[in-house]
C-alpha cells in the first residue's frame, strides 16, 4: 500500500528539525507517533517518508539525517521496530534520497 503514496511529492511547509550538529553535518528529526494499529503504522510510514524526503531536499548538502522515534508507553516490541525500520529504509531508498539516513527508537 505504501509503495503508491503521492505524499512524497506534497508541498510541505518548512520542516523543523529538533537539532543540527554542524561538525557532523547531521539533522535530528524526532517523531512521537501512535503505531498501535496497522492502519496507524501505514499512516506513520507515509508521514515519515514524506517528511524525510522534504528534509533531504531542504537541508544542507550531504546532510546525515537521524530519525528518532519515541514509542515509550505504547507497548511496542523490538521486532516491530525492526520491521518498521526496514520498511522506512526500503521506501527512502526507493525515493532516491542521497543522504545517509539512520533510525533509532525509544521504547
Amino acid at each position: 500500500m505504501t509503495d503508491n503514496i503521492s505524499a512524497y511529492k506534497f508541498d510541505w511547509p518548512p520542516i523543523t528539525v529538533e537539532g543540527y550538529k554542524k561538525a557532523e553535518n547531521k539533522v535530528i528529526m524526532v517523531f512521537n507517533l501512535d503505531v498501535r494499529t496497522p492502519a496507524k503504522v501505514d499512516h506513520v510510514i507515509q508521514y515519515v517518508v514524506g517528511r524525510t524526503v522534504w528534509c533531504s531536499l531542504n537541508s544542507p548538502v550531504n546532510v546525515n539525517i537521524l530519525l528518532s522515534f519515541d514509542f515509550r508507553g505504547q507497548g511496542i516490541i523490538v521486532t516491530k521496530t525492526q520491521s518498521l525500520k526496514s520498511e522506512l529504509l526500503r521506501l527512502l531508498n526507493k525515493a532516491n534520497i542521497n543522504n545517509q539516513v539512520s533510525i533509532d527508537f525509544l521504547i
